[in-house]
């Protein structure tokens, strides 16, 4: 089963040069991608893995260990569009607080080619 990666921002590697393509997508559309893959999520919060498991009809792990990109992943970066006062306030978010951009990490090739 292809696997997909799940985060709740933008991850860059610090072992090897490494290129990143991002495009904003909807919800609808990450329902659709992640709906035959294995989904290995790397959000920290449990509020935020119980909010996301709601939203995307699938069940999401908080995780708190450290991501490490690999040329040829994708992920899936879930990106509040604003910043929570206190944890608490998560129970707050509604759909539309929410942004999401499909991101493919790919081997380095330089800026000017």
């Amino acid at each position: 089963m292809e696997k997909v990666i799940l985060l709740n921002s933008l991850v860059t590697s610090s072992i090897m040069p490494i290129s990143l393509k991002t495009i904003p997508v909807t919800l609808d559309f990450v329902r659709f991608y992640i709906k035959d893959k294995d989904v290995v999520s790397y959000i920290g919060h449990e509020a935020t893995a119980a909010l996301l498991t709601q939203l995307l009809g699938k069940p999401i792990q908080a995780n708190r260990s450290m991501y490490e990109p690999r040329i040829g992943e994708t992920a899936i970066i879930a990106k509040l569009k604003k910043r929570l006062e206190k944890p608490e306030d998560l129970k707050e978010v509604k759909e539309s607080d929410i942004e999401f951009f499909l991101a493919e990490y790919e081997a380095y090739e330089g800026f000017w080619k």
